[in-house]
């Protein structure tokens, strides 16, 4: 019982500011597509394709740099401190390559918008706000870098108040950009795209300077390192982190498809699915920063020596989400009516969001599992069967039966519409939930590996 309540505060530490970055990180998002709102429907619709965009690919970008934490955090827990400035120097130098080679793709991606969206206008502002972002992709692995690392040495607080300041510090470089403040042009969406990129690179020289003063021996040069990493320590954090980023993208490619197949349907089938997964979205970012905090704290206990009380963080952490997704399904489902007629004032949106929402509220329960199941595979640095377990759950049985009964359904009665998807998305995420927690308590017996 000690271990339990001990852990259990040692996890809401490190959990509540991670949940505190995260949601200063779709904070971002939100200032970007309100601030574009007001200037035309247009720069709103044209951000909102360009996030389309980027997003995916940051996600992508923070899955390969979270291998920093559990590395991090081993070493660490192994007393092996003078490792960890050198593996600081071979994130950075992953950060910064990692973050170019997504700035050329989605510089790329840029070019051919006006091949995918009608309006030509439209078309040139996405693909302008677009290059801004990609400017900004090596400034965003370089901070992502320091943030793992600070995270991974229980430091989570220093990035939530870099998070939150950058947040604060998008608003009025947002306002002066879009709207053409103190005589310089109105760029509209665009300059929310050049705002973001400028708040990656304070975020990131912040971090810098803060790991610096906190993480960092005064006479380790860490620039001159980064330039000629350790380069078994850039090939450990790629091994690690490319299936991390790849799961990542599975999942979030996933919905952008069948948000994509849903417009066959309709506009108000498209708004309510919306509504739905909105809401989802939101709740998930708890079992996400425990998820997080897992990673951390089983390689911790891993990196100690102590096999026993890294499994039990990991089951502990496994129940401590489910109980959290129980209280939000029952939320849901007796909410559902109300929250959804928060979004929309459309009756037909409101009834179809809510008879969604009654699957987002089950969604709750085997998506807290599979996520805290991987978190703490990640602890293991168990991660190439995390990737080939989620596209199998998501891509093939996911969204394979989703699209079979959204549009066919024969043997059932025929077409379901967005229902039949969110029943595809239950069952891929129980089947994730089930095999992940199959892996985890496999790998959880097996002998310690070192590093």
């Amino acid at each position: 019982m000690p271990f339990t309540r001990h852990e259990l505060r040692a996890l809401t530490r490190l959990t509540l500011p991670i949940l505190a970055t995260q949601m200063a990180q779709i904070g971002m998002g939100t200032v970007d597509t309100l601030m574009s709102g007001y200037v035309s429907t247009r720069d709103l619709a044209a951000v909102a394709i360009g996030t389309s965009f980027w997003t995916p690919v940051w996600l992508f970008l923070a899955g390969i740099l979270v291998a920093l934490s559990p590395l991090t955090a081993r070493l660490n827990a192994a007393a092996r401190g003078k490792d960890l400035p050198q593996l600081l120097a071979a994130a950075l130098w992953l950060g910064i390559v990692a973050g170019a080679i997504a700035g050329v793709f989605l510089y790329a991606m840029a070019q051919f918008i006006s091949s995918w969206v009608d309006d030509p206008d439209t078309a040139r502002i996405a693909a302008d706000y677009l290059t801004a972002i990609a400017i900004g992709m090596p400034g965003a692995g370089v901070f992502l870098a320091y943030r793992f690392y600070a995270e991974a040495l229980n430091q989570a607080s220093h990035v939530t108040w870099v998070m939150l300041s950058g947040l604060l510090l998008n608003i009025p470089i947002n306002a002066v950009l879009v709207y053409g403040w103190f005589g310089l042009p109105a760029l509209g969406g665009v300059g929310c795209g050049i705002g973001s990129a400028i708040v990656f690179a304070g975020m990131a020289l912040a971090m810098a300077i803060n790991t610096r003063k906190y993480r960092l021996q005064p006479e380790f040069r860490l620039w001159r390192r980064i330039w000629k990493p350790k380069w078994q320590r850039v090939r450990q954090l790629v091994a690690v982190g490319l299936p991390i980023g790849t799961a990542i993208f599975f999942e979030v490619s996933l919905f952008s498809v069948i948000a994509l197949f849903l417009t066959e349907l309709g506009p108000t089938v498209v708004a309510g699915h919306q509504v739905a997964l909105n809401v989802s979205s939101l709740t998930f970012m708890i079992p996400l920063s425990l998820g997080m905090a897992l990673t951390v704290r089983v390689g911790h206990h891993l990196g100690a020596g102590a096999a026993d009380l890294a499994r039990q963080t990991a089951w502990l952490g496994v129940k401590l989400n489910l109980g959290i997704a129980v209280f939000n399904a029952s939320l849901i489902t007796l909410l559902a009516a109300p929250i959804a007629s928060l979004y929309s004032p459309d009756p037909a949106v409101v009834s179809l969001a809510a008879g969604l929402l009654l699957f987002a509220a089950v969604f709750q329960l085997s998506d807290s599992i599979q996520i805290s199941a991987a978190g703490a595979l990640r602890g293991y640095q168990d991660t190439l069967p995390v990737m080939i377990i989620t596209f199998i759950a998501y891509w093939l049985v996911g969204l394979g039966l989703g699209y079979w009964l959204a549009f066919d359904g024969a043997a059932i009665g025929g077409p379901m519409g967005a229902k039949g998807f969110w029943i595809g998305l239950v069952s891929g995420l129980t089947v994730a939930a089930i095999a992940l927690g199959w892996r985890l308590a496999n790998v959880a017996r097996q002998p310690l590996r070192h590093l």
